[in-house]
């Protein structure tokens, strides 16, 4: 009987995520004494402890990008130069370091694209009813709506079992007029607020290229890739275009963006950014300069020729 109530302790704090104050109350014991079971359950073989993925190898290629950048930490996925499942891999920890972060009455804030929505798919299901998940910019219009910021914000809240706020407006306007009268919508006004709430942010990174995703789909131009480049931009984080050296003042697209701009996230007191492939070595760099960045998630291949320069 003991062992069964052990495995149950387990499962209720491990897999659904209830409090040491929660299983108290439960079963009218002392957080003391529940306290003292959790930490008893890996010697009686409850509960086996693995971590995926996370080789520590990497240990002084973590410490060399975080003395770079200035950076809390830096998590390096080896990949085995395996570039095809790279991507798996840097989501598999993410997802580990999300489920292992996030805490009962956090508030996420979510970008979007392909790695992210991995990140999200690969979580485990955890019960933080009392977190919140808000969309860090406007909706997209693409092909494979799992990456969409939308969607994404709304499948970590299921992971989460808590509420999702969408900011319901498109990412790019075709003019700084149309943002100001945007702005003025309660709802949309409600997300900003929210949005300078959040503790954590989970951010990708994008290039700027007509190959981009950002191009490619429609929300901003060839021209616009174009005026960005001359004028230094070479990548993008939460749609806020970068400078190589991190600079983003007078962006010319700036007052066309509805999202969380830069010193927004920098106000974040968590602000992680998952990062893969070496088309985006560049802006990985640029947004690492930029001091918006907390936390770098990212695979071993691409982290080595980041820090090649």
């Amino acid at each position: 009987m003991k062992r069964n109530l052990n495995i149950k302790i387990a499962y209720w704090y491990y897999t659904l995520g209830m409090t040491q104050d929660e299983i108290a109350k439960r079963l009218s014991f002392t957080r003391q004494k529940v306290n003292q079971i959790i930490n008893s359950l890996v010697d009686l073989d409850v509960v086996t402890i693995n971590i995926h993925g996370y080789e520590r190898d990497n240990i002084e290629l973590e410490g060399k990008i975080e003395e770079r950048f200035g950076l809390k930490e830096a998590i390096v996925a080896t990949d085995y130069g395996e570039k095809d499942t790279a991507i798996y891999k840097v989501a598999n920890v993410a997802a580990q370091y999300l489920d292992e972060t996030i805490q009962q009455g956090d508030i996420i804030g979510v970008s979007w694209g392909r790695t992210l929505a991995e990140v999200v798919d690969q979580m485990t299901f955890k019960r933080r009813s009392e977190c919140r998940v808000v969309q860090l910019m406007g909706a997209q219009n693409i092909e494979r709506p799992v990456e969409k910021s939308d969607e994404i914000a709304r499948g970590l809240a299921d992971r989460l079992d808590c509420p999702s706020y969408m900011l319901y407006a498109p990412v790019v306007v075709e003019h700084a007029e149309t943002k100001k009268w945007l702005l003025k919508e309660r709802s949309i006004k409600a997300s900003y607020e929210l949005m300078k709430k959040c503790n954590i942010a989970v951010l990708g990174v994008g290039e700027l290229t007509e190959k981009s995703t950002m191009c490619t789909r429609g929300h901003i131009t060839p021209d616009d890739i174009r005026i960005l480049r001359e004028q230094g931009f070479v990548g993008d984080i939460a749609m806020n275009p970068v400078r190589l050296d991190g600079s983003y003042d007078e962006c010319p697209l700036t007052d066309r963006l509805l999202n969380a701009d830069m010193e927004c996230l920098k106000n974040i007191a968590n602000t992680v950014l998952v990062a893969c492939g070496e088309e985006k070595v560049e802006a990985i760099r640029a947004v690492l300069c930029s001091g918006c960045i907390d936390r770098l998630i990212i695979d071993e291949t691409t982290a080595r020729q980041v820090m090649e320069v």
